[in-house]
């Protein structure tokens, strides 16, 4: 008798060994459905972040909508973009709102500070421009943020484009007749500049300056039946000047009856202010409303940091370590002038700053040394040097300091026979 117990045994085994194979291809499916759906997922997300930070190229300006380009928000939002300059030369581009509904305000920042700052009022959709005439230096990017705070709802979308029509600033004329330098030739602060060390480049609060150092022929502006002499061009390229010697009255920096030392407390505004409704009202469009440094902070000692700075380590800086405000109008600070070519010690008669008929010294906006009840400025001498003893409640020389807007044109090559002025 045969035994066919065998076959009753290799059956389940037969069934067994089918089901673990279907097992094992429906875990291979799962396992490839799997890896389709996470292969879709993150290129789903790369896609929406190239969405949200779309990269445009305009022209030599590539600008990249780090943030993305929409608004919507009841609250507050900051929008982070960047524009490169592949150029060599400055280009120009302006910011629009697009389609924009809502109530708010809206800040443009660089590093830190406001550049632009506005109300937003659109009861229907509308376009509008925050800014017609932004710079960005050859071969450099800049970021930027765009804060827009609303207490109720902004909809919108921001662009950035390149400017399209051609416009030789003031900024542009200057770098053309005067290429800068990143090095100046003598030490600044230590050495005085007796020759031309031309234009030299550094950062400021607001970008990218350059000042003029020694003993230049080139910086020369007509403007207001005045003479003016450049300081520099500022981070934003609006053009800070000078006036080329002392208004007719003396002034005090302060008086008995002013309540702080701060530049927007004292008798030095209101004397600066009264002088340009009464010089330059006619002019007034063209003189920007810029930031100023009011540096009459102290260390933990009861020092002043200006002092410090420009006589311990010999450090002069363009970004602003006191108070900082907007005005027309004010006062150049001591950190100006030794990168014009003063020093701490001693004269100097063979730079711009210097001029033979201002025959006393003239205030500058920045404390050296005093207490709670008074403050010597510092003041430069009849001689170029740097002064510190005379109490800023004494009459002395004022030279008003203004900023001519960024985007004009000028004729003239800077010198005194032939200075720039603005093409009105």
């Amino acid at each position: 008798m045969v035994d066919e117990s065998w076959c009753f045994m290799k059956e389940p085994i037969l069934v067994k060994l089918k089901m673990k194979k279907r097992y094992k291809s429906v875990l291979s499916i799962v396992g490839l459905l799997l890896i389709l759906v996470l292969v879709i997922g993150v290129a789903y997300l790369f896609y929406d972040k190239v969405l949200a930070t779309p990269v445009y190229v305009d022209g030599e300006l590539t600008i990249n909508y780090i943030d993305g380009k929409k608004i919507n928000t009841n609250d507050k939002k900051e929008i982070k973009f960047s524009v490169s300059n592949e150029s060599d030369n400055i280009s120009y581009y302006y910011i629009s709102f697009n389609d924009l509904k809502g109530d708010g305000n809206y800040y443009l920042k660089f590093d830190g500070n406001t550049l632009i700052d506005g109300k937003l009022n659109a009861e229907d959709s509308l376009d509008s421009i925050i800014s017609d005439t932004i710079s960005v230096d050859g071969k450099e990017t800049k970021m930027y943020t765009l804060e827009i705070t609303t207490p109720d709802n902004i909809k919108g979308s921001i662009s950035i484009e390149k400017n399209k029509e051609t416009l030789f600033t003031f900024a542009d004329a200057i770098l053309k007749n005067t290429p800068y330098v990143s090095q100046s030739k003598t030490a600044i602060g230590s050495e005085a500049a007796t020759t031309n060390e031309g234009l030299i480049r550094l950062s400021d609060d607001l970008g990218t300056a350059y000042y003029y150092r020694g003993n230049i022929e080139n910086n020369y502006v007509s403007f207001g039946n005045m003479m003016w002499r450049i300081v520099r061009i500022n981070g934003d390229k609006s053009i800070r000047l000078i006036l080329d010697g002392t208004i007719e009255d003396v002034g005090s920096y302060y008086d008995d009856d002013d309540k702080s030392f701060s530049y927007q407390d004292v008798n030095m505004k209101t004397i600066l202010d009264n002088w340009l409704n009464t010089n330059l009202k006619d002019e007034l469009k063209y003189i920007a409303n810029t930031k100023y440094c009011n540096d009459i902070v102290k260390d933990n000692n009861n020092n002043y940091l200006a002092y410090t700075r420009i006589f311990t380590n010999k450090i002069p800086t363009l970004n602003c370590i006191g108070d900082s405000f907007n005005s027309a109008i004010g006062l150049l600070t001591i950190d100006e002038a030794v990168l014009a070519g003063a020093i701490p010690i001693g004269g100097n008669t063979n730079y711009y700053l210097y001029n033979k008929n201002i025959t006393e010294p003239w205030y500058t906006m920045t404390g050296a040394k005093g207490n709670d009840n008074e403050i010597y400025m510092f003041m430069i001498n009849n001689n170029g040097g740097i002064v510190t003893n005379i109490q800023g409640n004494l009459y002395r020389g004022v030279r008003p300091v203004i900023n001519l807007i960024k985007n004009i044109e000028v004729t003239g090559t800077g010198t005194l026979s032939d200075p720039y002025m603005i093409i009105k």
